[in-house]
């Protein structure tokens, strides 16, 4: 590890977090026993992750792991199964048609890429697994947008502006949330060529039984691919069965 990056106190949180691998409970009293660090800086660490719901304190003092890391859990776990599960589809999907394909979510603030199929001998599109896309300006961006809080989309406007990339770009709160609107009416989003130039896409959310967002998944083609409305509809239909589909799998039967 290098010295410059090590920060004493967030390694003094983890090494305490990493003990509840092999315990349920503890106490104050076993957990400085266990790590040795000094009382008073036990404490102000023990207060913080208690306060951020870290860790919880049972009725007998003891600590156990908190409501945060239930929630960061199951977001991995149902991103793993979501893209176990759509794997199949998409691969076989996008080979059909000979397209990109792309399932994103919402992790926090930013839209991220959690899997992408590309056709051989296919133009690469600049995304990656892993990586981030702008909201504002991209078809599963804006489709995320659409069904989340009001109150979550200002965040993300707020947190990372409406940076125009090309001529198409929504710039401003309110011309994006006149798409969003729009997208809640027709259920999909289209992004065109408003990212990337000669970049066109359409996208659909995945929802749970609850109508809760889980997912995204779009077709991303040229736009001499995507030239006609008829085109787009027939690749947009195929899209909504993939994710009827999906959805299925998973277990999800209410539309």
């Amino acid at each position: 590890m290098l010295k410059k990056y090590y920060s004493s106190t967030i390694q003094r949180a983890l090494d305490i977090l990493s003990l509840f691998e092999d315990y349920n409970k503890l106490s104050f009293t076993q957990i400085q026993n266990i790590l040795k660090f000094n009382k008073s800086t036990l404490f102000r660490v023990l207060y913080n992750l208690e306060n951020n719901n870290y860790l919880s304190l049972d009725k007998h003092k003891r600590y156990e792991l908190g409501l945060k890391i239930f929630i960061l859990g199951n977001r991995i776990s149902n991103a793993n199964k979501l893209k176990k599960v759509a794997s199949c589809y998409l691969k076989n999907f996008s080979e059909r048609i000979k397209l990109t394909v792309h399932i994103g979510i919402l992790d926090g603030l930013n839209v991220v890429i959690i899997d992408k199929y590309e056709p051989p001998n296919t133009i690469k599109m600049v995304s990656h697994i892993g990586g981030m896309v702008p909201a504002h300006c991209t078809g599963q961006g804006k489709v995320l947008l659409a069904y989340s809080s009001e109150e979550k989309v200002k965040r993300i406007i707020e947190y990372h502006g409406l940076k125009k990339y090309t001529s198409n770009t929504i710039t401003t709160t309110e011309g994006l949330f006149k798409e969003i609107n729009k997208i809640r009416e027709v259920g999909y989003a289209f992004d065109n060529s408003e990212h990337e130039n000669h970049i066109r896409c359409v996208a659909v959310p995945i929802l749970n039984e609850s109508n809760e967002l889980e997912a995204a998944i779009s077709i991303t083609a040229l736009s001499m691919d995507f030239n006609s409305r008829k085109i787009i509809n027939k690749h947009l239909k195929m899209l909504k069965e993939i994710r009827d589909e999906i959805r299925r799998k998973i277990g999800y039967t209410r539309n």
